[in-house]
């Protein structure tokens, strides 16, 4: 199967269904007669930057990031109040902790605004650390970080 149709496969599903992990995606595809392994499934994932965010009855499921309309900052503001879990500052470090598979969508939003406090970021699964050049900058990065995080 071509890749833009699991990719319509898979938007389908997550505005069907509450799909909180890749093996229940892999399970709905495989109902849908698409056959995927799990690294396609998570490359997948960052490709159409889906992003997990709670369900009214608080379990966590996949949806697409639609803030289109917004300017970059205004998509890392809104973001940061939905993904954010806790936030530290070690030195010239400031560590963002976020709902897992998230932390890259937080990473590639740094990555895109030119913060003259930030160096360069680090982005996992559920952790986004930014590197500053000293202390004092890290700080002006938490205090900024810090207007936007509802945890």
């Amino acid at each position: 199967m071509k890749k833009s149709n699991r990719q319509l496969a898979i938007k389908q599903i997550i505005n069907n269904y509450d799909v909180g992990t890749q093996e229940e995606l892999l399970h709905y595809l495989k109902e849908e007669g698409v056959e995927a392994t799990q690294a396609t499934i998570s490359r997948d994932i960052k490709e159409m930057h889906l992003v997990k965010t709670t369900t009214s009855s608080g379990n966590v499921k996949y949806a697409l990031f639609q803030n289109n309309k917004m300017s970059t900052e205004e998509k890392l503001q809104s973001t940061l109040g939905e993904v954010t879990i806790k936030l530290t500052r070690v030195q010239f470090l400031t560590i963002l902790m976020t709902i897992p598979g998230n932390a890259h969508v937080i990473g590639a939003l740094m990555d895109a605004i030119d913060f003259p406090e930030k160096v360069g970021t680090i982005a996992g699964n559920d952790t986004c650390i930014i590197i500053s050049k000293n202390e004092e900058d890290a700080v002006k990065m938490y205090d900024y970080l810090h207007k936007w995080i509802n945890a």
